[in-house]
């Protein structure tokens, strides 16, 4: 987390890649900011999940724009990222190739997740 001066119009808090931004000590702007318990993430929910459906994770997969979502791909077959991580977060790149099951979607946002959905489906043959 990095505080600004917090009498400056441009305070922020930063954690991945979720922000607020303060302007005359009221919030501005808001990009989804989780608080949850220590040791609660999103990737051990999936695999929370998975193992409460009974689902195999090699054939799970995710799709996610963030540092965060990027932990996920620890618990899926395949994940994608879609461009708009690596265009918010340039450092996301590195380690999404650095993964063998990660993909990066040539699309941003809807797109990202559309060509995700599409080609997994396609390669599968469903």
């Amino acid at each position: 987390m990095t505080w600004r001066d917090p009498k400056s119009d441009q305070q922020r808090l930063n954690r991945g890649t979720e922000w607020f931004r303060l302007e005359g000590g009221r919030i501005a702007e808001v990009r989804a900011y989780h608080l949850r318990p220590e040791g609660i993430s999103k990737a051990l929910a999936v695999a929370a999940h998975q193992r409460m459906r009974g689902l195999d994770p090699a054939a799970c997969v995710a799709i996610g724009d963030s540092r965060e979502d990027l932990a996920v791909a620890a618990t899926v077959g395949t994940f994608w990222l879609v461009a708009n991580a690596i265009e918010h977060d340039p450092g996301i790149e590195a380690l999404a190739r650095a993964q063998a099951n990660v993909r990066i979607a040539e699309g941003a946002h809807g797109d990202g997740v559309y060509e995700a959905v599409v080609s997994t489906l396609a390669e599968r043959g469903s």
